[in-house]
């Protein structure tokens, strides 16, 4: 696997690209929220051939970029830097960054500590989300047996419980092979949104869409399940 450095230009706008050459079928894009294309293709493809579907991408690209410029207008990114205050099941944390011998974070009191060896934004991210996957280990099977007997009498499965950063959902069910995976940014949370989006997955046992009838499903359960959705705004932004 090797990486490559490039740019691309598309109404009057130039992308820093990162291309990435390794063991893939097809061409694949991410944009990232810095503004970099990351890009992964097979060895022998030339540029020539990827620049030719970044441009058939445009508008995509484009819309994502505004769309990623607006969320950021509404909510700040955080930069992890020393005396932001971070969110931990729902609780106001100040953050304490200094400079070590080591690359470590934990928690004391209400204040995050910190240590770094490798002062990067790479190294401030795996740190955080070291810390965010701790914490997701004891919250989120907690909400899951919450949750399950709201389903008493219906055999649902007992699913699989997994963890992951995700950028564009809160959480994911996967009904036929009985996983459920939460995103791991969801420990910064409090319990009831926790639940909610729990809740929100196992839902999807009883109807795999997002019909009226898995709506239905959900309010029974959890009547003010959309009050909690939308509480979950406070504790933005949850990522660099």
């Amino acid at each position: 696997m090797t990486n490559e450095q490039r740019q691309f230009t598309a109404q009057g706008q130039t992308f820093p690209v990162i291309l990435v050459r390794k063991k893939v079928k097809n061409i694949n894009l991410h944009v990232h929220s810095d503004g970099t294309l990351y890009i992964s293709a097979p060895a022998r493809v030339p540029w020539e051939y990827i620049e030719d579907f970044l441009q058939k991408k445009t508008d995509f690209i484009v819309r994502a970029m505004d769309e990623m410029a607006e969320r950021k207008r509404k909510f700040p990114m955080l930069t992890l830097s020393d005396g932001d205050t971070l969110y931990l099941a729902g609780q106001p944390y100040k953050l304490d960054v200094r400079l070590g011998l080591q690359n470590s974070i934990r928690r004391s009191g209400q204040t995050v500590f910190m240590e770094l060896a490798d002062d990067t934004l790479v190294m401030k991210q795996k740190l955080y989300h070291k810390l965010l996957q701790s914490l997701g280990k004891k919250l989120f099977p907690a909400s899951l047996s919450r949750m399950q007997p709201l389903f008493d009498g219906l055999a649902l499965p007992d699913p699989v419980l997994k963890q992951r950063v995700m950028r564009s959902r809160w959480g994911s069910c996967m009904p036929l092979k009985g996983i459920v995976t939460m995103n791991t940014y969801l420990a910064i949370m409090p319990e009831e949104i926790i639940d909610h989006v729990m809740l929100h997955e196992l839902c999807h046992f009883l109807q795999p869409n997002h019909s009226r009838h898995f709506y239905d499903a959900m309010t029974i359960r959890m009547p003010d399940w959309k009050a909690r959705r939308q509480a979950m705004t406070k504790y933005l932004p949850y990522c660099v």
